[in-house]
C-alpha cells in the first residue's frame, strides 16, 4: 500500500452544541475501510460542554485507529469563536494537509465504505473532481430514500441544482486543488451556504459525480436545524444568485462583492447564465409577491429588482438586506 494508491484524505467535521450526536459522526469516520485520512474536529465555540467532551474522548478515539508505514489515521481537534458553519468548515480547508477533501455534519453518519469507493470513483475518473453519494434519511426512526426531484444526480446538473440544494455536504467529496479555484463558503451565510458552493461548482463549468450506493445516512427532525432556524430561506438563495451574478458580470470592486470571487464564473457559458438569470428572475418575484400580500416594505427588493434587470452590480450593502432577519 503506497500514498499515491490511497491519497490522504481530510476530513472535516464542524460542530455545535452537539455534545450528545458528534460522537456517532466521528465513531462512522474511525471505522472507515480506507487506510490513509485525518479527521479534523472543529469546535465552532459551543457552549454546551462539547470541548471539554472532546477533549475527555480524543484519547480513546485515537486508541480506536491504527496506522500502517506512510498510511495515516489521525485525529485532531480544533476550538474556534462562534462564527458559523461556514467559517468552521473554511477553517477546516485552511488547515487540511490533505489531496482530497470530505466533510460531514455532526449530525449524520457515514458507511464504512464511503471514503474507499469514492476515492475509488475518482481513480477511475480522472477528470472529475467533485462527488457525492447515494443516501438514506432517518426522519425519527422512519429510513427512507430520496425520491422525484430529490433523487441524487450527477454531471452538470445546473438546472435542478438552481431550483434546489441538490448536493449533500455530508457526502460531498473534493479535490483540494480544484476546490481552491472555486472559492470557500461564504462566511456571512447562515444558511444555503452549501447550495451556494455547488452552484458556482457547476456554473465554473465543472461536473460533480455521484457514487451510486447508498454511503451516507442523514438523521432529520432535530430542533437545532439550520434550515428550520431562519425565515424566508429562498432571501439566503437569491443572495447567493446575485453574489454569483455580481462575479459573472465581472464587478468585483471590494465594496460590492462579498468573499468567495471566483475567476472562473468570468467564463460561465451563455445557456448557464440564461439558467441563472431566470432563477434570480423567478426568485425576486417570488420574494416580492410574498411580502406585497403581507403588506411588507418592498422598496429594498425592487431597488435589487431595478439594478438586476438593467445588467448592474448590486452593491453590498443592498445584498446584505436579504441576510438581515429583521426584515423578514
Amino acid at each position: 500500500m503506497t500514498v499515491t494508491e490511497y491519497p490522504l484524505i481530510s476530513v472535516i467535521l464542524p460542530t455545535f452544541n452537539r455534545r450528545h450526536l458528534v460522537e456517532r459522526a466521528i465513531l462512522s469516520v474511525i471505522y472507515q475501510t480506507y487506510p490513509n485520512w485525518e479527521l479534523l474536529i472543529i469546535d465552532d465555540g459551543s457552549t454546551d460542554g462539547s470541548w471539554v467532551y472532546l477533549l475527555s474522548k480524543i484519547l480513546e478515539w485515537k486508541r480506536q485507529v491504527q496506522s500502517f508505514g506512510r498510511l495515516e489515521k489521525t485525529i485532531q481537534i480544533h476550538q474556534t469563536e462562534h462564527r458559523g458553519v461556514s467559517a468552521a468548515r473554511n477553517f477546516g480547508i485552511q488547515i487540511a494537509r490533505g489531496e482530497w477533501i470530505s466533510f460531514i455534519d455532526s449530525d449524520d453518519e457515514w458507511y464504512p465504505e464511503k471514503l474507499k469507493k469514492q476515492i475509488q470513483f475518482h481513480q477511475k475518473h480522472t477528470n472529475i473532481y467533485f462527488s457525492q453519494t447515494n443516501e438514506v434519511w432517518n426522519k425519527k426512526g422512519n429510513l427512507l430514500e430520496p425520491k422525484g426531484k430529490y433523487k441524487k444526480k450527477s454531471g452538470h446538473f445546473l438546472q435542478e441544482s438552481l431550483a434546489l440544494c441538490m448536493v449533500t455536504c455530508s457526502s460531498f467529496f473534493a479535490q483540494k486543488e480544484s476546490l481552491a479555484t472555486i472559492g470557500m463558503f461564504r462566511e456571512e451565510m447562515k444558511t444555503c451556504e452549501d447550495y451556494d458552493l455547488w452552484n458556482r461548482i457547476l456554473l465554473s463549468g465543472f461536473s460533480i459525480g455521484l457514487i451510486e450506493e447508498n454511503l451516507l445516512t442523514r438523521y432529520g427532525g432535530h430542533h437545532d436545524q439550520l434550515s428550520n432556524q431562519f425565515q424566508g430561506i429562498e432571501r439566503f438563495r437569491l443572495y447567493s444568485l446575485l453574489c454569483i451574478w455580481n462575479e459573472i458580470i465581472g464587478e468585483h470592486e471590494t465594496d460590492r462583492v462579498p468573499k468567495g470571487t471566483n475567476a472562473n464564473l468570468a467564463l460561465t457559458s451563455f445557456n448557464d447564465r440564461n439558467f441563472l438569470s431566470l432563477s434570480i428572475q423567478f426568485r425576486l418575484s417570488t420574494l416580492i409577491q410574498g411580502r406585497e400580500k403581507r403588506g411588507k416594505n418592498l422598496q429594498f427588493l425592487q431597488q435589487i429588482k431595478d439594478l438586476f434587470l438593467t445588467n448592474q452590480s448590486i452593491p453590498k450593502k443592498d445584498l446584505l438586506t436579504l441576510l438581515d432577519d429583521s426584515l423578514f
